[in-house]
């Protein structure tokens, strides 16, 4: 086939041509094409063992225009799909009142088990040949490698059987359509609608949370804040949302797609996993059938596809009519546990810092090391600084949303005050009810609460722990390599980079 066949290379890429075509199939259908890979287990749950155990971005590559290689070996796949069984299911990604994209998913048969979590993660949709975006897996093929191909909206994933890569290239895409088609930004982010006394006034506010793994993003965005009725929290997305020029912001999963490695410790989450229907990944069972979330030996990247309604405090909605707070969290060992940033283009700087530093799970000889990911946000498919200059433009005409650094690492050092979860949620509630006194802090170059609503604050202050002269080294070097790092991205908008 010539590179010139474009309209017919489209529609290769969009619908590949297989033996036969198992579609319309139900969530039970797929379960029992998928059960010759399931690992028995006490809980019921579908319970699988993959050969690639996480995502596969150095083998990630893409494609605006097809070369002479990359069609060759797209020839290579479509001849051995011509002989395959393959299934189709077809999803919608978003709430059916806010023009949700359709999304269809194609997999050869004996790797059944993908349809199921994929049917599972998203929206049921009826049956279609068209699809604003197209995901086509072939797992077992030799060479591992992901292609994705903007223009078309489709994305082939060659020699991985890890759900997560096949979830994740469906909503790259979607994130990658929310920047270009919708004016909007995709965003790896959690929302929730948080309902919360302010004075002698209940008041909703509507959260983003912001974070590399291990951070902390799941665990604040499931949390309740211990807050009772009439106060609440109503949990909306996990992962992925877009957010609109007006400040709305829409989810787009039906269920959501958890890591299971520290699941024991997390209560809300554990139940939704210890669910029947939930569809567990890489999770250990033990000899008895017993399934053990603390057993790492399979992987520590144990994944489950969960049913909301498992999840404490979850409704039917996924979307955020407004958005009032987003957290930017980090897990540091050089800043307090919380600071609020002073406008939007500094926002927009820490949002394309995306920073955290490295963990023991990361590489144990580089931990405190910084991490820094655009928009915390792994899936950018290209020119990243157009978020950056996106989400300024946002947060200009939105006035209303106001941006906070949160460290959920420890303060001092490696060895210094650990920040644990119930630092950050009294954090969270001092900001949502309006309690906390800022200052501004000018080594920093945001502004700091006067006064932490938590008992022995003091040792959460840099200060406690470093001399005045070491504490404004170490930030001063810290602003210094954020400013060189951003300034990497041709295009970015230059406010942005002045703001830090």
């Amino acid at each position: 086939m010539m590179l010139q066949d474009e309209d017919n290379l489209q529609d290769l890429l969009r619908k590949p041509v297989c033996r036969s075509l198992l579609r319309d199939l139900t969530d039970e259908e797929l379960r029992a094409l998928a059960q010759h890979e399931a690992v028995p287990n006490q809980q019921g749950a579908s319970l699988y063992v993959t050969r690639i155990r996480s995502r596969s971005a150095a083998f990630t590559e893409t494609h605006y225009e097809l070369n002479e290689d990359t069609l060759s070996l797209l020839q290579q796949v479509w001849g051995y799909l011509r002989w395959q069984q393959m299934i189709r299911v077809s999803c919608r990604i978003g709430s059916p009142q806010v023009a949700p994209l359709q999304a269809n998913l194609y997999v050869t048969r004996r790797y059944a088990r993908l349809a199921q979590m994929f049917g599972a993660n998203f929206f049921p949709e009826a049956d279609d040949d068209y699809a604003d975006i197209t995901t086509v897996v072939v797992p077992e093929w030799h060479q591992r490698k992901i292609l994705v191909f903007p223009r078309a909206k489709v994305t082939y994933i060659l020699g991985s059987d890890y759900y997560g890569e096949t979830k994740m290239a469906t909503l790259r895409m979607a994130m990658h359509v929310a920047r270009e088609e919708m004016r909007g930004l995709g965003l790896h982010a959690g929302s929730k609608l948080v309902r919360i006394q302010q004075g002698d006034q209940l008041v909703e506010k509507g959260l983003l949370v912001f974070g590399l793994s291990g951070t902390g993003k799941t665990t604040i965005t499931t949390d309740d804040f211990h807050l009772e009725p009439p106060e609440g929290v109503e949990v909306l997305q996990d992962d992925i949302n877009f957010l609109l020029p007006d400040g709305k912001s829409l989810g787009t999963e039906r269920n959501f797609y958890i890591k299971t490695d520290n699941v024991s410790k997390q209560p809300p989450l554990l139940a939704a996993a210890t669910d029947p229907q939930a569809i567990l990944e890489n999770v250990w069972v033990n000899d008895d059938g017993e399934v053990n979330f603390d057993n790492h030996a399979i992987s520590t990247n144990g994944r489950a596809v969960v049913p909301r309604s498992a999840i404490p405090n979850t409704s039917g909605r996924i979307d955020l009519s407004r958005v009032d707070v987003m957290f930017f969290n980090m897990r540091r060992y050089d800043i307090p546990p919380v600071g609020r940033l002073v406008s939007p283009e500094q926002a927009a700087a820490f949002f394309m810092l995306g920073e955290s530093t490295i963990t023991s799970a990361d590489d144990p000889s580089r931990v405190g090391q910084a991490k820094r990911v655009v928009g915390f946000d792994p899936f950018v498919v290209d020119n990243p600084h157009r978020n950056g200059n996106r989400i300024l433009q946002i947060l200009r005409e939105n006035p209303h949303i106001r941006c906070y650094v949160l460290s959920t690492g420890r303060v001092g050092g490696k060895d210094g005050a650990n920040i644990t979860p119930q630092v950050t949620f009294a954090c969270i509630e001092g900001i949502l009810r309006d309690t906390l006194k800022w200052t501004y802090d000018d080594v920093l170059g945001y502004e700091v609460p006067e006064a932490l609503p938590l008992p022995d604050p003091e040792q959460y202050q840099p200060r406690t722990h470093l001399t005045q002269e070491e504490y404004v080294a170490t930030i001063t070097a810290l602003r210094k390599e954020r400013k060189t790092h951003l300034e990497k991205f041709s295009g970015l908008a230059p406010e942005i980079l002045a703001a830090l």
